[in-house]
């Protein structure tokens, strides 16, 4: 307290002391003394509430003669900390530690704050957290030197440094505290390197991942730069010292969707989100980053290998698919555009259950059909191996399925189902290496962080508080669980083969796939049942029975049926029994609406002017077969082209250039460059397998041959459109 009289009061704001030099010579006076006595008291300081006056008192004078005090004398004392005996450098870290806890309270509007500053809290708060910054840099450029021969000290200091830095980036600054923080992070980062960063932080990199972010989200182009800046430090660090970056890639791609739901949900708190399409505009700036990253050139940035491309490249489009999948979460959570925070937090933590129900589904709107949405899911899932993440992987897949039950497409969300039967049993060998992520304490923690009760203030209801955005939060990112056995694999491996079964007895004709299907999940079950009797481990082994005696139960019901799935109705010339299911091949011509232009939201699974392989759905053909009968001078393939056409019409309906819809097959038909025109024609599938292909064909004309379309992926498939790589011209020679 006497410091802080003398100092403080009488000269810091004694106007015959405000030139610099003399700020200067005053804090010479107290830089040994207050920082030595700041180390001593540290026990009793650590023992003081954060909030208590004389710790606040004395931690302010502490940073005042660290910003006012001369720089040589600063460095020197530093030096000493470290040559001492006791290494009392990382006490004086432990300070500054308290520092940022006590200065959170500097921005609390309740009556906890420092009275003692007289208004002055807002000016104070950025001036202290750039004062710890800036001291973190000092510290580091002083005693990394000295530390460094001590490889067990040199990693004590980098955790300590790397803990005060992350609680300060945890802490809502102004742009230009954010930029120093920044700054500090990545010249510690630089001295300590990728190898006792890892070290130092353990666990914490998921909250250093939800931070950089956070960060990327932000609306200031600086801050956002600054923070792609530092993780592609953190990855070309990383990977110099592992060989890859696919650590990093896991963790910070797990929390992605709990970063991305507080961002809406702290946008929502503030009334800046009412509607879906809010939601998708306020992940912008995180977008942008993630291009930011992914345009990262080892030709202009020596921090990239070459080789770490494809593995970046992956990284910043699952990041993207990520983003779309939560807002797709939403979307099938949520009966209306407006935005229910706790409603589809109530939703989501619900988890997954019987998702064969119509009635437990939201019906997709127009203004979603062209959305890209099941290739952001599939994608998003794709990249988590079932070996080391099956959760992640799980929970996407159960999200895809999701989506194929609101839209009726049963095949799709059977196949999506038997994709998850595979990763479940892929897994059973390596559960104990899953990683699951925790959450993280600071964003909820009101003793450390008082400034989070303040959330939602603003608009002016309490349901918009921290609770509510927490909620929200943690609804969306993977609940901790016990480590899953391979009993609680079995059990979750018979509801994704019930539903699968229930899936496939939703549509006509798939009994053939069904049963090849279930076949190959029997085999692999009947392995790994062989390598469980060498383990003699019983429980297991009774679990995986159970597993087998159920597919064996599907396979006997697919097989006791006596009638084949057909198009009822239709008369469709080269269909067989097994081929019953309904293709057609999709172009959109002429004027590009608006929503295929460059926007913010999920990308449009059509490419324009390049052809698509779309399956027909059950509900499509039974509008089909009614429009027929309606209209018998329509052909099948045409009221099937039109009934599948109706919905892409009716969404592109509010835009000014007018639509159409053809069957020309050619381009010579769109011949208006200010319509729009959607080409559709049925196509047949040239099958070696059963009901299985990637290659499909129509004719053009009875002599002209055929035109040959080639997919990636055999449908049936997970997803109901393919885009067509290849398209070749056939003569009826070579057909």
């Amino acid at each position: 307290m006497c410091a802080y009289e003398l100092l403080v009061k009488r000269h810091a704001m004694d106007s015959r002391f405000q030139t610099i030099d003399s700020n200067i010579r005053v804090a010479a006076m107290f830089v040994g003394p207050i920082l030595d006595y700041s180390l001593d008291a540290y026990p009793v300081l650590a023992r003081m509430n954060a909030n208590q006056q004389v710790r606040g008192i004395w931690l302010i004078c502490l940073l005042y003669v660290l910003q006012e005090g001369p720089e040589v004398l600063v460095r020197d004392k530093l030096q000493s900390f470290c040559r001492q005996k006791d290494n009392r450098i990382n006490i004086f870290v432990s300070v500054l530690k308290l520092a940022c806890a006590t200065f959170q309270y500097l921005m609390s509007s309740n009556d906890v704050s420092f009275h003692v500053l007289d208004g002055l809290s807002k000016e104070m708060t950025q001036e202290c957290y750039n004062t710890l910054s800036a001291t973190v840099i000092l510290l580091i450029e002083e005693c990394f030197d000295t530390v460094a021969s001590n490889e067990y000290e040199l990693e004590k200091l980098a955790k300590l440094v790397f803990d005060l830095l992350l609680h300060v980036l945890a802490t809502p600054q102004s742009s230009v505290t954010l930029l120093r923080t920044l700054g500090g992070s990545a010249h510690a980062f630089d001295k300590f390197g990728a190898s006792i960063f890892l070290r130092a932080v353990g666990n914490s990199l998921q909250h250093w991942g939800r931070i950089i972010v956070k960060l990327m989200n932000s609306t200031e182009l600086s801050v956002r730069s600054m923070s792609v800046d530092f993780f592609v430090s953190l990855l070309g660090g990383v990977f110099n010292v592992c060989g890859n970056v696919d650590i990093v890639n896991l963790i910070f791609l797990s929390i992605l969707p709990e970063v991305v739901a507080r961002e809406i949900a702290l946008c929502s708190a503030s009334g800046l989100i009412k509607t879906m399409e809010d939601a998708a505009s306020s992940l912008w700036p995180l977008r942008r980053a993630f291009a930011d990253v992914e345009e990262t050139n080892p030709l202009d940035d020596d921090r990239i290998d070459p080789q770490m491309l494809p593995s970046i490249s992956a990284f910043c489009r699952t990041g993207q698919a990520i983003i779309d999948g939560v807002l797709i979460e939403m979307r099938l959570r949520e009966d209306s555009d407006t935005i229910d925070l706790e409603k589809i937090a109530k939703a989501q933590r619900c988890g997954v259950s019987s998702l064969l129900d119509d009635s437990e589904h939201i019906q997709p709107s127009l203004n979603t059909i062209f959305d890209a949405d099941e290739e952001s899911l599939l994608e998003a899932s794709n990249f988590f191996p079932p070996e080391t993440s099956l959760p992640q992987r799980m929970r996407w897949l159960f999200t895809l399925k999701d989506l194929h039950c609101s839209k009726n497409q049963w095949s799709e969300a059977a196949e999506t189902l038997i994709l998850g039967a595979h990763s479940l049993l892929e897994s059973l060998g390596h559960l104990p290496n899953r990683w699951r992520p925790s959450r993280f304490d600071l964003w909820s923690d009101y003793r450390r962080f008082p400034w989070l009760s303040s959330i939602g203030l603003s608009h002016g209801t309490h349901s918009c508080g921290n609770v509510a955005v927490i909620e929200y939060a943690n609804a969306f990112l993977e609940r901790a669980s016990p480590l899953m056995t391979v009993t609680d694999a079995c059990s979750t491996l018979n509801k994704v083969v019930d539903d699968a079964f229930a899936a496939f007895a939703n549509e006509d004709g798939l009994e053939d796939i069904a049963y090849s299907h279930f076949e190959e999940l029997l085999n692999k079950v009947s392995t790994i049942v062989s390598g469980e009797k060498r383990r003699n481990d019983s429980h297991d082994m009774d679990a995986l029975r159970r597993v087998r005696a159920n597919i064996c139960t599907r396979l006997a019901q697919l097989t006791e049926k006596d009638t084949v799935s057909q198009l009822d109705g239709f008369g469709l010339g080269g269909y067989t029994h097994n081929e019953a299911q309904c293709y057609v091949r999709v172009v959109l011509r002429g004027e590009k609406p608006l929503r295929f232009k460059e926007s913010t939201t999920i990308p449009t699974f059509f490419e324009w002017d390049m052809a698509s392989i779309c399956r027909v759905r059950k509900s499509t053909l039974t509008k089909a077969k009614h429009m027929m009968k309606s209209n018998p001078k329509k052909s099948t393939e045409e009221c099937i082209c039109f009934a599948f056409a109706e919905p892409l019409v009716n969404a592109l309906k509010g835009n000014d250039n007018a639509v159409v819809v053809t069957m020309g097959g050619s381009k010579d038909v769109a011949t208006d460059d200010s319509k729009t025109y959607i080409d559709v024609v049925v196509v047949q599938m040239k099958s070696r397998h059963v009901g299985k292909s990637r290659r499909f064909f129509v004719r053009s004309s009875a002599d002209s041959g055929v035109t040959e379309f080639t997919v990636a992926h055999t449908f049936p498939h997970a997803l109901a459109r393919q885009r067509a790589l290849i398209t070749s011209e056939i003569t009826p020679k070579y057909f």
